[in-house]
């Protein structure tokens, strides 16, 4: 009898190891592999198989899995239909056609012969001794059963070639004759993509290029290296924004960012800071624009620059682009008002500059005097388009008793042809007196030809050759009288600022006018501690014709001892002001100042630890303020400055601007000039 062999027949066995390529880490997919991870290449780092589609793991991995699985359990329909779906999805995988043979064959085979293939072999011998098995004798079984061994013996050989062509692909990259070339790829790109994550471009770059090297069609390498190198590009492109930023150079941020948005408009924040840079080359125009046009004495194009700064960004250059309008303010102002030739709407205009000037520094002396003459003289201009000849003839003579030749001479012309227009009309109604008054008066002025007046006169005298003399008393009805338009007003005992204070007079005191000296700047009121005094006309409002009120010599000034002096005792005049850095105004101490007389004398200062300098105990008079900058430094406003001193208990303040040249001592371009820009005509 036949011995039986119960046991299996050896079945193909799983490979050893599956290729590192394609073995993800933590598919726990086949017999024996749950849960575990491959070894890699290198110990330490997971190397995924590089897809450009699908990062790893992915299902293509999991069909070839699952096609083992049901390769080792001689699922051969299973395995069939996993490795050819493996097969759509990666047409060109290494072996998987080879794979794919060895499962058709064991199918056909088991077609063929299913017992031999299932593992349980048939002993025919033994069936025959069976009784009643249907009269197969011993020597007809003993043929098959000798094919059917030598099958078996085939199917056992056929696995083990499919197994050892397994495990050789499996393990191609380890074996001794694999190319080294081979594996050193994947150590590559991951390093280059390693080095992109932390932001070495530069080793990125050399990692992809020796992977080109190696593998020269390789497309993932040509993107990692295209990718290094771009991000390389935009890192570089930033750095050199941020310095043109710290330097303020503008045009070069500009260009450096047009060209990072042209390569990628979302990285970092180029957007925000185009936008930035942008704003900030407009102000720097602007500013450019502003001192270019400073320096050409075009004052109002000027402002309009420095306003425009103003309204996109207060806190640009701010202290120099204040004093720069200061100054623009006042000289477009004076500007308008020597041009105007007494219409009224460039002298709004100019009042209106002057306020503005008058806001940035309250306290500024001149820029108060010079509004104030300028509103006189608005008051003039519009006194006289209404036709209101004695108000416009009142503030006319206020306003040149401080300034004779204000707005270019052209003030005291008009007060010239009212004065003749008013003494024309007086001759013609027969008051020679009045008339020859007007004329004399005329004659005091600024202009350039006074022939009608002094011709006037002539005539005047010719029709009475002994004018008689004007009545000592006022007319009995009306009687002109004044009223002080604001403030309090100081009443002399005579018609000059040399004649003692008699005593004051307030806001709306109505005052009787009893005289008036020859020029009538000077008008006789009653009655000021029990006695006449004198008021200048200028300052109040005089109700009734002044042309009657009788002229009234006074009586000269008491000399004490000496002969009087050219200001009353104890009256003398200063001047002090403080230099300041127009970064946040701070003081500049030991900064040398030289005010110099019109007679050529000079003196020096040097300011104090708060900025200060002052000069005490001057005479009345024309001087020249200026002041020597330091090096490093360039003046804002002004270099020098010409004012004319009077006898006043407070001193006049100019105040110095300055600012740290660029560059360490050497003045930019675009700044305001060394020399003084032409300033207001100051007050007398």
């Amino acid at each position: 009898m036949t011995q039986r062999d119960d046991r299996p027949p050896a079945r193909p066995t799983r490979p050893a190891a599956e290729p590192e390529s394609s073995k993800p880490t933590g598919v726990g997919v086949g017999v024996g592999d749950a849960g575990q991870t491959p070894p890699q290449p290198d110990g330490n780092v997971a190397w995924w198989p590089r897809h450009l589609a699908t990062p790893p793991p992915d299902p293509a991995e999991a069909l070839y899995y699952e096609g083992m699985a049901a390769y080792q359990h001689r699922n051969w329909e299973e395995a069939l239909t996993r490795f050819s779906r493996l097969k759509e999805l990666l047409p060109s995988r290494p072996g998987l056609d080879a794979l794919l043979d060895e499962v058709r064959w064991f199918l056909q085979l088991q077609a063929a012969a299913p017992d031999a293939v299932a593992g349980l072999p048939r002993d025919t011998g033994a069936a025959a001794e069976l009784p009643g098995h249907g009269g197969i004798d011993a020597a007809g079984a003993r043929p098959r059963t000798i094919l059917r061994n030598w099958q078996s013996w085939g199917l056992i050989l056929l696995g083990l070639v499919g197994i050892t062509a397994l495990l050789l692909i499996a393990l191609q990259d380890r074996l001794p004759w694999t190319n080294a070339a081979e594996r050193e790829a994947p150590e590559l790109y991951n390093r280059g993509q390693a080095r992109l994550t932390v932001g070495d471009y530069e080793g990125a770059q050399a990692a992809f290029q020796k992977l080109l090297e190696l593998s020269p069609n390789d497309p993932e390498a040509r993107l990692g290296l295209d990718r290094a190198e771009r991000q390389q590009t935009l890192a570089q492109g930033y750095a050199a924004v941020e310095a043109a930023i710290a330097e303020e150079d503008w045009d070069t941020a500009a260009a450096e960012l047009d060209k990072l948005l042209a390569i990628d408009s979302s990285y970092a924040d180029v957007q925000i800071k185009a936008d930035f840079v942008a704003q900030r080359r407009r102000l720097a125009g602007l500013y450019n624009d502003g001192s270019r046009l400073y320096d050409l004495g075009q004052w109002q194009n000027a402002i309009a620059q420095f306003e425009k700064i103003r309204k996109l960004d207060t806190s640009y250059r701010a202290e120099a682009v204040t004093e720069f309008l200061f100054i623009c303010y006042l000289n477009a102002g004076q500007m308008l008002i020597e041009e105007a030739n007494g219409a009224v709407t460039p002298v709004q205009q100019a009042i209106e500059y002057f306020s503005n000037a008058l806001a940035i520094h309250p306290r500024n002396r001149p820029a108060a005097d010079t509004r104030r003459l300028g509103s006189l003289y608005l008051d003039a201009a519009r006194s006289l388009a209404e036709g209101n000849v004695t108000a416009a003839q009142s503030r006319l003579e206020a306003l040149l008793a401080e300034a004779p030749t204000y707005a270019n001479g052209v003030a005291a012309k008009q007060l010239y042809d009212l004065l003749v227009q008013q003494a024309t009309a007086a001759v013609q109604t027969g008051d020679i007196p009045t008339a020859v008054a007007f004329y004399r008066q005329a004659q005091t002025l600024a202009v350039s030809n006074q022939t009608a007046a002094s011709q006037g006169e002539v005539y005047a005298l010719s029709i009475t050759p002994t004018p008689t003399p004007r009545p000592t008393s006022p007319p009995a009805s009306p009687a002109p009288y004044a009223i002080l338009r604001t403030g309090v007003l100081n009443v002399r005992s005579g018609p000059s600022t040399a004649y003692p204070v008699l005593g004051q007079v307030r806001t709306a005191d109505p005052l009787a006018l009893t005289g008036r000296n020859t020029d009538g700047s000077w008008l006789r009121v009653c009655c000021i501690a029990g006695q006449a005094g004198w008021i200048a006309t200028g300052l109040v409002e005089v109700q009734g014709a002044v042309a009657k009120i009788p002229i009234v010599t006074p009586p000269p000034p008491v000399i004490s001892v000496t002969p009087r002096p050219q200001t009353p005792p104890g009256q003398v005049a200063c001047v002090s002001g403080q230099v300041r850095n127009t970064a946040g105004a701070g003081p500049l101490a030991g900064w040398t100042i030289v005010l110099q007389a019109s007679s050529g004398a000079s003196q020096t200062q040097r300011t104090d630890a708060s900025g200060a300098y002052r000069f005490s105990g001057l005479m009345p008079g024309a001087y020249t303020v200026s002041m020597t900058p330091e090096i490093g430094w360039r003046a804002v406003s002004p270099q020098a400055n010409t004012i004319t001193l009077s006898a006043a208990a407070d001193c006049q303040i100019v105040d110095f601007w300055n600012e740290r040249a660029e560059g360490g001592g050497t003045a930019p371009t675009n700044v305001p000039p060394t020399s003084p820009p032409p300033s207001p005509t100051p007050p007398r």
